[in-house]
């Protein structure tokens, strides 16, 4: 269910429903050609054009292989409903009502996008663009997750969501899957995602949108997503800025090349009773059988698992060594991470809802910096100075994963582009997320700066209709941020000049927080960052 633009205030919000309510007789549809037919949407306080193809479904002999042309259509496609969501199991943590944990859901029919765009779009204004990737670990999610109709309605944006093969549909490396050529083998996902940025090129256009004013932006496995693009030589010419919000680019063990991939994937085959190279077997298996079949063996803690694959035609270096070398499409780009990153995953911890134990806390540095480099982890991070080891759990992961790594892609990418650091922070983060009986609160945990961006509810994570006066003010400040940097490759107000470029000397971070938008230098040394450069964690 779709949700009104709204403001944040008690008063405001009524008004905002009120809104809603009378925008909702005045509805009328809307009809723009692309270049496979023409698709009919719906018009209110925005231009709202869903499920629209942009590659023929990968089904049957289609599964495992590059997307291919969507066919064209003759009557008009009602682009009024989302189109399905690619295949997935429900976590419990991020359940919404009607869903069950362990639930697979969606549809392996699933190459869908949709559009956004300000009520005065039309063939030629050329408004930039933002394209979204979402999130949720390559394995979770849907474009259809995040409503952008009140960012394309206040900031004068064109958004495009998409959906991208996930999981093992996505991100499958084998020996025989790169015997049939073209370098797709465990990178058809991310190969999703580039021929959903060729129709925007090809199509953006009669939307409203500029296709050379494009920006990608993701966050979590959307913002390695944007690492990946920036890094393969394939996306090139596809987009002009780049956002990264949370993106675990060159965090610990993710650098999974392709022969690696194929090697740990035979025994994940071999568990569903095919030969490993009888793709016949492999693409009329079960769905949830190939979701439910974990792959064998011992990886760090923030692995992903399921994720693009490095040395392959698409992705030549792993992303540490391309933004090392400088061998990235050069776009300026604006990177962040929030404060409290790792509070979400205790849950994952202990998903039995009980106070994460000390031998799992232990267990987690060992995982996580490997048991030979456990020990200083564990001196840098006492569970008694953070009062439980869930929080000092927290904090490490925080730190290894997510706020460090940031620190290593800023520095890297500012040696060849413009790049804008930030930390969002929001101490008291909206939330429908349970808070952990051995945490203080989830504070500005991962995800949680996306409601804020948006200013709309994102199921099982946020609800934007519970912010405070002073958080909806921070939620103007952080969104209109970002738009700024749509269109212009500067997050800064038009005249302005207060948020500086990276400086990897100073380690310049524009911290966002409820009462104030302002530089921070500290950034580095309160996530400990050269203490976890020196681990040298790969």
């Amino acid at each position: 269910m779709k949700s009104s633009p709204g403001t944040f205030s008690r008063f405001a919000c009524l008004t905002a429903g009120l809104v809603f309510a009378s925008s909702a007789f005045a509805q009328q549809s809307v009809t723009v050609q692309t270049d496979h037919g023409a698709v009919v949407g719906q018009q209110t306080t925005a231009r709202v054009f869903l499920g629209i193809p942009y590659a023929a479904p990968p089904v049957g002999p289609l599964r495992w292989r590059p997307p291919q042309p969507v066919p064209g259509w003759t009557s008009p496609l009602d682009a009024s409903k989302s189109g399905n969501g690619c295949p997935q199991v429900i976590q419990a943590q991020f359940a919404v009502p009607g869903q069950t944990a362990g639930q697979v859901i969606g549809n392996e029919d699933c190459l869908y996008l949709n559009v956004y765009a300000p009520q005065a779009a039309s063939t030629g204004s050329k408004f930039p663009v933002m394209v979204w990737i979402h999130g949720g670990a390559f394995t979770l999610g849907s474009g259809s997750d995040y409503d952008a109709s009140s960012f394309a309605r206040k900031h004068g944006v064109v958004v495009v969501t998409l959906n991208y093969r996930l999981g093992a549909l996505g991100f499958l490396a084998l020996p025989a899957l790169t015997g049939e050529g073209g370098g797709a083998s465990g990178n058809y996902g991310l190969l999703d995602q580039q021929t959903a940025l060729k129709w925007v090129q090809a199509n953006i256009a009669a939307f409203g949108g500029d296709p050379a004013a494009v920006t990608i932006a993701g966050e979590s496995a959307g913002g390695m997503s944007v690492c990946a693009h920036l890094a393969s030589p394939a996306s090139a010419g596809l987009f002009g800025k780049a956002i990264i919000q949370s993106g675990l680019c060159t965090s610990p063990g993710n650098a999974v090349t392709q022969v690696e991939a194929q090697a740990r994937n035979l025994k994940y085959v071999a568990k569903l009773g095919c030969a490993p190279d009888d793709l016949d077997c492999l693409r009329k298996t079960d769905v949830s059988a190939l979701l439910k079949t974990a792959v064998p063996g011992l990886r760090t803690i923030s692995n992903l698992v399921w994720s693009p694959v490095y040395q392959t035609p698409l992705l030549p270096l792993t992303l540490q060594d391309a933004f090392a070398r400088g061998q990235v499409n050069k776009v300026p780009v604006m990177a962040g991470t929030n404060h409290d990153e790792g509070r979400l995953f205790v849950s994952v911890a202990a998903p039995d809802g009980k106070p994460v134990t000390l031998i799992k806390y232990w267990g987690a540095a060992g995982l996580l910096a490997g048991i030979a480099k456990a020990q200083p982890v564990l001196a840098q991070y006492p569970y008694r100075t953070y009062t439980t080891p869930a929080l000092a759990f927290a904090t490490m992961f925080t730190d290894g994963v997510f706020s460090c790594p940031a620190v290593s892609v800023d520095t890297a990418l500012s040696k060849v582009v413009p790049v804008y650091a930030f930390e969002f922070n929001d101490p008291q983060a909206v939330t429908t997320q349970r808070v952990p009986v051995d945490l203080p609160g989830l504070g500005a945990f991962h995800t949680s700066g996306l409601a804020y961006v948006f200013q709309a509810p994102i199921p099982g994570i946020v609800n934007a209709y519970t912010f405070t006066p002073a958080q909806a003010a921070l939620s103007e400040q952080f969104s209109s941020a970002w738009a700024n940097f749509v269109k212009a490759g500067n997050p800064n107000p038009a005249g302005q000049t207060g948020w500086q470029a990276f400086d990897p000397a100073r380690g310049n971070v524009q911290v966002f927080t409820p009462t104030s938008v302002r530089e921070s230098t500290a950034f580095v040394t309160d996530h400990k960052c050269s203490f976890w450069k020196s681990l040298n964690l790969k």
